[in-house]
């Protein structure tokens, strides 16, 4: 591509040229890069700033490497290479990776949704009703990268720009029509989603659960809030109401706002007649203000029933946002209605692994609002004993292990629970999420102060092993943790048939044929079609 073509809208503050004083328009690029390993002849070259890592160290590299154009923020002496300084690089790489696919992005209907909890939920929720629709539809998230029926596992929640762009490209040239997409703060923060063209954006709740990667919660919020902000006129943003937070941003945006509340019956759609039957809730969608549709079509008000088959209270928002998400994109109530209810859940997001004579969940519960969500969805399931292990998790310092503990013993005091399997996994984490022994010791002191009894483990395995043995019928065994627990639905799962003969294999078996997450490497291998190449 014609290096002038290259840099159009891409703001250049000054230029250091090589020896040759080519002209930007006699200059071919064939590859933009931003790791220097990636550099071959006829590579633009991006010098981005990570939280850890600064791409201007490894500029002599990627010159040395064949780089022809090198983007930077401050020049590199020493290299005789044609140098175009910007003012922020990471811009510049979205902006250019945008161009160099022809702009993929408005070839699709684009739905971008950002939240500190449910963001999964709702693009795969989201999925299901463009399936229902019958749509040809992408996913690009936490767990996985979906392009139709074909998918390969995710390595970043909201992938870098450049990556980003080149998927979008994949799917339109496999004529994906809708894309949903989760919007990590950090990706906001890190401008990886910059000049895509959304075409739906959404802002469901926030909590002080990812601090750590931004300066405080008001940075955190601000780099939120800027997928709403910065939406197009043409576009349609969702807020929730019954998010104290997110109500202001109703008027700071150029987007048709549509809202939603559950207890803030004030917005655009509420809900009313929620019943629930084993936690799994039904309810009537009041739509009570006209919006339209991306075609430009009116949505008037009316009333319809939505029954979900997935339990839990915070499942109406989630479906409520995955509802508009529909309707603005044109389709109709029929199909939304069975999309939702086609919906079953994600992995390790309140994921029912078993649910005969006892049952076994599986949820995260990174934050208070994760552990508040799960809790109470337990209230509504009948059971007779509660049994929790949980993985602690590292590298977040001891104040988030107590914040932890003090959420989980809140609970433990309105559930009658007296006693906590605990593990750190050891065996399960990198060395970067060990838990130290500070972070273990803060958990445990919580613990001790409100006379929760502990049962420590090393190791995920025997954690769960005494888990499985106390299991009785009607009880319920909830798993929880972060990256350490991945692997302990499948060893669960197989304590299960160990342990007690009677369980339903071949249950059991469907489950673990359906898993990836935490799956043998070579076994997910064959269920996925890479597409990368």
């Amino acid at each position: 591509m014609n290096l002038t073509d290259l840099l159009k809208s891409v703001e250049i503050d000054s230029i250091r040229h090589n020896q040759r004083q080519l002209e930007l328009d006699e200059i071919d690029i064939k590859k933009i890069a931003y790791h220097s390993k990636e550099v071959g002849t006829d590579t633009l070259f991006v010098c981005i700033k990570g939280y850890q890592t600064d791409g201007h160290n490894y500029a002599k590299h990627a010159a040395s490497q064949g780089a022809t154009v090198i983007i930077v923020e401050q020049f590199i002496e020493s290299i005789d290479v044609l140098q175009l300084k910007v003012s922020d690089s990471r811009e510049a790489l979205a902006i250019l990776s945008s161009n160099f696919f022809d702009h993929p992005s408005k070839s699709m209907s684009i739905f971008g949704v950002t939240a500190t909890n449910g963001k999964t939920t709702i693009t795969y929720m989201t999925e299901e009703i463009f399936k229902a629709h019958q749509l040809k539809s992408g996913l690009i998230g936490t767990i996985l990268i979906k392009i139709d029926k074909e998918f390969e596992m995710s390595r970043l929640t909201t992938p870098e720009s450049y990556d980003l762009q080149q998927l979008f490209a994949k799917m339109r040239d496999r004529e994906i029509t809708h894309v949903s997409l989760e919007v990590s703060s950090s990706a906001l923060d890190l401008k990886r989603v910059y000049h895509t063209a959304f075409d739906v954006v959404a802002f469901m709740n926030i909590s002080p659960e990812h601090i750590k990667l931004h300066e405080s919660f008001d940075a955190y919020f601000n780099a939120k809030a800027s997928l709403i902000r910065n939406a197009s006129k043409t576009s349609t943003a969702i807020l929730n109401l019954d998010e104290s937070l997110l109500v202001p941003l109703e008027e700071e945006t150029e987007a048709q706002v549509v809202t939603f509340g559950i207890e803030n019956k004030s917005g655009t759609i509420t809900v009313s007649d929620i019943r629930f039957a084993s936690g799994i809730p039904s309810f009537t969608v009041n739509i009570q203000k006209n919006f339209n549709t991306l075609s430009g079509k009116r949505i008037e008000a009316t009333t319809f029933g939505l029954e979900l088959s997935v339990p839990g209270y915070h499942s109406i928002s989630n479906a409520l946002t995955a509802l508009v998400v529909g309707l603005v994109n044109d389709i109709s109530i029929e199909n939304i209605q069975r999309g939702l209810k086609n919906f079953r859940g994600v992995e390790r997001r309140f994921q029912i692994l078993y649910n005969k004579e006892f049952k076994v969940i599986d949820d995260l519960l990174l934050n208070q609002n994760n552990i508040d969500s799960c809790m109470e969805t337990i209230r509504y399931l009948n059971y007779n004993e509660l049994h929790l292990v949980h993985a602690i998790r590292g590298n977040n310092g001891p104040a988030h292990s107590t914040e932890i503990a003090e959420s989980l013993t809140e609970w433990f005091r309105k559930m009658k629970v007296a006693k906590i399997i605990l593990t750190t996994a050891s065996s399960h984490v990198d060395k970067n999420n060990e838990v130290s022994e500070e972070e273990l010791a803060a958990f445990l002191k919580v613990m001790k102060q409100n006379k929760i009894e502990v049962a420590f483990f090393k190791e995920l395995e025997d954690a769960l092993r005494l888990s499985v043995e106390q299991l009785n019928v009607e009880d319920i065994l909830l798993i929880s943790g972060a990256h350490s627990m991945d692997q302990g639905a499948k060893k669960t799962l197989e304590l299960l048939k160990e342990i007690h003969p009677t369980v339903d294999d071949k249950r059991i078996d469907q489950v673990l044929e359906n898993k990836i997450i935490g799956m043998d490497s070579f076994k997910v291998a064959g269920k996925t079609l890479n597409f990368s190449s």
